[in-house]
């Protein structure tokens, strides 16, 4: 079905959760550099997909409905792309609105935690930053640049939100089957979003994917924009390994 199009980018993110433009804008600037197949794939929300989908009807690409669902496996957080999903059915509607909740929650938690090495007004900052509530570590990353506490993103992440840093709050996400049978039952391919980012080890790695695989899995995330070309080697071996 994928051959006559030479130009995909499956894995996108707007405004609705850490992406930067809206969803409108995002199929535009996706025409202007000629992708013919877009899914769009926020954080643990579906509520950019309608207007992205009108977009994309106008600016004549093919759309697919995705959401990226954050789940725990080994008392590690991993993100599942779904791929071709229901995106009105009721069982992703609920589960995302719990998935918002949970966000929420981290953002307080993550706001109390800065808060007490004297990094005020971060929860109110990312609120009106996250359009629809859904707050990521994205907004928060936002703040503590244009507050000056940090330079880039690399620099928030590797000093801010990691773990037994300043900002950083474990949560507890759905575990790896409860989102992989969500994504199949709203009829979606459920796919491992960027798996060389996790920090594991390669026998983790395998591991996690064994996982997958059986409770329902179909794919891997090969090329992302953080790759090079070794890492799209091994994660395309890994592809073929597990069929």
């Amino acid at each position: 079905m994928m051959s006559n199009y030479s130009k995909i980018d499956l894995h996108t993110h707007s405004n609705k959760s850490d992406g930067e433009l809206s969803p409108y804008n995002l199929i535009a600037k996706a025409s202007n550099n000629g992708i013919q197949m877009l899914a769009l794939t926020d954080h643990d929300t579906v509520s950019g997909l309608s207007d992205a989908k009108k977009a994309a009807v106008k600016k004549n690409i093919r759309f697919i409905n995705g959401v990226e669902l954050s789940t725990e496996w080994d008392n590690k957080t991993i993100h599942i792309v779904g791929l071709n999903i229901e995106a009105e059915n009721s069982m992703i509607v609920t589960a995302c609105k719990k998935l918002k909740g949970l966000r929420k929650e981290r953002a307080k938690k993550i706001s109390q935690k800065l808060s007490k090495v004297g990094i005020r007004g971060s929860y109110e900052y990312t609120k009106k930053l996250a359009l629809n509530g859904n707050i990521t570590r994205f907004h928060f990353a936002q703040f503590l640049i244009e507050k000056n506490y940090a330079k880039n993103q690399t620099a928030v992440f590797k000093n801010y939100l990691v773990k037994n840093k300043p900002g950083y709050v474990s949560t507890n996400w759905p575990n790896l089957g409860e989102t992989i049978n969500l994504i199949n039952s709203v009829g979606g391919i459920a796919v491992i979003a960027h798996p060389l980012r996790y920090k594991i080890t390669a026998t983790k790695l395998l591991k996690l994917i064994d996982a997958f695989k059986q409770c329902g899995g179909k794919a891997i995330e090969v090329i992302t924009s953080h790759n090079i070309s070794k890492e799209i080697t091994v994660a395309s071996r890994y592809t073929k390994k597990y069929n």
